[in-house]
């Protein structure tokens, strides 16, 4: 989401931004990923959790469009200044920390939301939780023990529970659709394609929207 400055106070390292949907989210300190401290006006991307708090803050990147110009040689291959790279690997690194931000705070989100069956889940949130647990079985599995696998699953299987119920209230379904599990092969394929839906846009009758 792109937004303004509104306030940033050193003393509390708190701030204010003001988004594109004109409402107000906060901030702390410790999720300004830029350099130079925040002034108030500076254009903003940035993520928003659970808890409707700004996260990942970014200076917002702009883009001067070049000239357009007519020539009259051929066509050959397109080149990029030093500048143009320099941007492009910024950029490019940018996107890979808030990736890895987002990815912690699903993470973050789902134990803290162990036991919470209402509310919703965006797509990220879910997909983000589920890799989580994969990896977790994997390097149990392969390089520990089975054992210390078998009880990595026990302890995110009420998060992942949780966190499948409020993905099916994103999109509009009852919790107990996650029944449906019970039917093998065809069960878990439905679950999966229903957590790839995009969610419903607007407030329905389970909350408001996790992107607002």
């Amino acid at each position: 989401m792109k937004g303004k400055i509104l306030d940033f106070t050193i003393q509390t390292n708190t701030g204010i931004i003001l988004g594109d949907d004109q409402k107000r989210y906060n901030f702390t300190g410790s999720e300004w990923k830029e350099q130079q401290a925040p002034i108030r006006g500076h254009q903003v991307d940035f993520d928003v959790n659970t808890e409707g708090q700004a996260t990942a803050v970014y200076l917002e990147l702009t883009v001067t469009p070049a000239p357009v110009t007519q020539v009259k040689t051929p066509i050959t291959s397109p080149s990029f200044s030093n500048g143009n790279q320099h941007d492009s690997a910024k950029e490019i690194f940018n996107k890979l920390e808030q990736t890895e931000a987002s990815y912690r705070q699903a993470i973050f989100t789902c134990f803290k939301k162990f036991g919470d069956f209402k509310g919703r889940a965006r797509r990220s949130e879910f997909w983000y939780f589920e890799l989580f647990c994969v990896l977790i079985s994997l390097v149990f599995s392969f390089f520990i023990s089975e054992d210390l696998a078998t009880i990595a699953m026990l302890v995110t299987l009420l998060p992942n529970i949780a966190v499948s119920v409020r993905r099916l209230h994103d999109i509009d379904r009852s919790g107990w659709w996650m029944l449906v599990a019970l039917v093998p092969i065809v069960g878990i394929l439905l679950l999966l394609f229903w957590a790839a839906q995009d969610g419903n846009p607007s407030t329905n009758q389970y909350g408001e929207s996790p992107k607002a």
